[in-house]
């Protein structure tokens, strides 16, 4: 099942898209977006098959991650690129608990780098976008900080199943 994405260069998620929609209609000849995309799931699989690129695929038992729709040609390839990237940072934004599980390398895992053409283009664009993002996102952070707290986190979460494996003693009484 092919699940219909038009490209659109004014992909818009602020709180209110029908403000600015007037202006991206006469700044680009395609369709506009409409209402902005709403990602609130109860779980982390229900959010992956919402994306419009992750789709179930048969003979796969677990959903592939870049099924991009098919672009025309390259502007349309790239447009296409920049609106999947927009999609996947509003899905993380509204889901900050399911960051940093894996879902861009699966995604990233499952895209044909050696395909030339279209679909290299709206690769290139979907990545181009979400650097832009990440180094809006990093100019706000501390980043020397912001590591050692991450890595102080995660020796915490080792000890933590460490100390949850260790067999308990019981009480003679």
């Amino acid at each position: 099942m092919v699940k219909p994405v038009r490209p659109v260069l004014g992909i818009e998620l602020s709180p209110s898209a029908t403000e600015t929609q007037d202006v991206h209609q006469d700044a680009s000849p395609l369709p506009p977006l409409g209402p902005r995309s709403r990602y609130r799931f109860a779980g982390p699989h229900a959010k992956d098959l919402s994306l419009p690129f992750i789709r179930r695929i048969k003979g796969r038992t677990y959903p592939h991650y870049w099924q991009p729709a098919e672009a025309k040609d390259e502007f349309e390839a790239c447009a296409l690129g920049l609106q999947y990237a927009a999609h996947l940072a509003q899905l993380l934004k509204l889901n900050r608990q399911h960051s940093g599980r894996g879902l861009l390398f699966r995604i990233t895992n499952d895209m044909d780098f050696s395909e030339r053409g279209h679909r290299r283009s709206m690769c290139k664009s979907f990545f181009n976008y979400l650097e832009i993002l990440l180094n809006l996102g990093v100019q706000q952070v501390d980043l020397p900080k912001h590591v050692e707290a991450m890595q102080r986190f995660h020796l915490s979460l080792d000890e933590l199943n460490t100390l949850q494996r260790k067999p308990r003693r019981k009480k003679k009484g």
